[in-house]
């Protein structure tokens, strides 16, 4: 048996790197910033299952805010919000994985990312362009005040990096407390594994 409650495909999965004073953004005890950067975790998954349930899937886009971050010496990102419209996703997000979660108009394609909603809103059109390689980091997953650990699954999945660009975003700020300067490039991939566990200490 694995760690995974949550299992599925992303149609599509937007990696997007951003910049921001790490002075402005208090982290829960034990977590150390790892040079104040951001990584912006958009995709939408389809037929998700929940593991002792096989009757039912949910297909959702979702917005993930990760911050880089060291405990104990280990890499790894600090969940500070999940963006969701869905209302059955929005509470066993908030409930398995302590994330905070917020109700947001969502939106993931191939060629753009949107987020709207109480707390601002985001929009990002992605190019199809195709531009130079970019790395993407691997890290451990955590969440919420106690900073949970996440199990977190990741696979090969071939990327390509496309050229973005921000067109409106009042929700970095109200997300961080202070402004998030985005990178020009994301990380595309198409059909990687959605797998995600319920969080603990």
């Amino acid at each position: 048996m694995n760690d995974y409650l949550f299992t599925g495909t992303e149609r599509v999965t937007i990696e997007l790197a951003g910049t921001f004073d790490p002075s402005k953004v208090p982290l829960p005890a034990g977590l150390v910033h790892a040079g104040g950067r951001l990584s912006l975790f958009a995709f939408h998954v389809d037929k998700l299952k929940i593991r002792g349930v096989p009757l039912l899937t949910w297909s959702y886009p979702e917005v993930l805010w990760r911050i880089a971050v060291t405990h104990e010496g280990v890499p790894g990102w600090w969940a500070i919000a999940c963006d969701l419209a869905a209302t059955g996703p929005r509470w066993a997000a908030r409930r398995y994985v302590r994330y905070d979660v917020r109700a947001q108009h969502v939106l993931v394609e191939e060629s753009r990312i949107e987020s709207r909603g109480e707390a601002g809103e985001l929009a990002i059109q992605v190019s199809n362009k195709i531009g130079a390689p970019l790395e993407v980091e691997r890290r451990e997953l955590r969440t919420g005040r106690d900073a949970w650990v996440v199990p977190w699954g990741d696979d090969v999945t071939p990327l390509l990096v496309h050229p973005v660009k921000v067109e409106r975003d009042s929700l970095s700020e109200s997300s961080l407390g202070t402004p998030v300067e985005w990178a020009d490039r994301a990380v595309v991939r198409r059909g990687r594994a959605h797998r995600c566990g319920v969080a603990h200490r």
